[in-house]
């Protein structure tokens, strides 16, 4: 599979169609963080895409390392936290509650640790068959990896909802294709992968019904 800059701006494209659409079935202020997920991915992209173009083009090194930064900041730091909090908040079984709140602790955690990383560290980015390698990237079977799978796929399997844990299941189908694939370069697969299948979220929006009576009587959707 060939990825390139227009693969990065399509998915973005997309991706934010499918975030606005999602944002619009929303009908609880805890539900926004899940359904602006595609939005977040489209913005990610479309930061990857930017990369894209200035690496293709010899660029500016200040703006590749920049755009490097950027993207490793939603990858890395902002993942981890923000999936197990957003499923957190839509979910009202108190077992699966206790333990995504342990999963967006450990995920905060994380957040932070690798976030003072990407600061100690220059953020370099090349061109590595067909996909964008960065060099603070850990690979896949690296232990640092499982804290990380854990906030992120593992919270979503924790999800009661059927569309969520599906969406779970697409991240971890992308995972073991880009750990078997595209190992130099697994961090930037994997989150195309994860961006694309961010568009299972507008049909949960679109289908579910809302019943929690956390969050107040039944919304039937528009």
């Amino acid at each position: 599979m060939c990825f390139s800059a227009s693969a990065s701006f399509s998915v973005a494209a997309v991706t934010a169609v499918i975030g606005i659409a999602a944002a619009r079935q929303a009908r609880h202020p805890r539900e926004i963080l899940l359904a602006i997920t595609p939005l977040l991915f489209a913005i990610q992209q479309a930061i990857e895409g930017l990369l894209w173009l200035e690496l293709t083009e010899d660029g500016n090194a200040g703006r590749i390392a920049a755009f490097a930064f950027t993207f490793q900041i939603f990858a890395k730091v902002i993942w981890p936290a923000y999936t197990p909090i957003a499923v957190l908040l839509i979910e009202t079984g108190p077992l699966r509650r206790r333990l995504l709140l342990c999963l967006a602790v450990v995920g905060l955690v994380l957040s932070v640790q690798m976030f003072l990383s990407l600061l100690g560290e220059p953020s370099v980015a090349v061109i590595q068959h067909h996909s964008i390698a960065y060099s603070t990237a850990p690979t896949a079977l690296a232990w640092q990896m499982f804290p990380y799978f854990l906030c992120t796929c593992g919270a979503l399997f924790l999800s009661s909802h059927g569309l969520i844990r599906l969406f779970g299941g697409v991240i971890l189908l992308g995972f073991l294709i880009s750990a078997y694939a595209y190992v130099a370069t697994f961090i930037s697969v994997w989150c195309f992968f994860a961006a694309a299948a961010s568009a299972l979220l507008y049909f949960f929006f679109r289908t579910a019904p809302h019943y929690s009576s956390a969050f107040g009587p039944p919304v039937l959707p528009r």
